[in-house]
């Protein structure tokens, strides 16, 4: 698919978040971890903010995907920015609903965990052509015969 097209369907996951944001209006569940979340009594209780929170994440996978797709190549590097970026926003998120912070608000929270779930399949499929990649050419590469004197 042409990269404008996921630029389009970026603007509608946020365009969908925000209104789903205002039409839930703030969600206040106690949570200890951000998969409390999940539990099925909470998403019964909170079924915009859990649509909410999807899109959300769709949208930051999204992006941070179309964004590596601009640079060509450089597989182990990409790999190991998403999984840089996926522990990076676990630990934010796990912080975050642990001390009730609230730097951002608790759908982005619980978007930026699920977002670290889902990078983790991006990031080791990317390492494993990375790697795959490196070998390849080290197998490949000509190796010249000593010269004769």
């Amino acid at each position: 698919m042409k990269k404008e097209y996921f630029l389009v369907l970026l603007i509608i996951l946020f365009i969908l978040s925000t209104a789903l944001d205002a039409l839930a209006g703030p969600a206040k569940p106690a949570l200890r971890i951000p998969f409390d979340f999940l539990k099925p009594t909470i998403l019964s209780i909170y079924p915009l903010t859990a649509v909410s929170v999807v899109a959300k994440a769709l949208f930051l996978t999204i992006s941070l995907l179309l964004g590596l797709s601009l640079l060509p190549g450089q597989y182990l590097a990409k790999g190991l920015f998403l999984l840089f970026f996926a522990v990076l926003s676990e630990l934010y998120s796990i912080q975050q609903i642990a001390t009730s912070a609230h730097v951002t608000p608790l759908e982005w929270t619980l978007s930026a965990a699920a977002v670290g779930i889902i990078l983790i399949l991006p990031a080791g499929l990317f390492i494993i052509f990375g790697a795959a990649k490196n070998v390849h050419q080290k197998i490949t590469q000509t190796v010249e015969p000593p010269s004769v004197t």
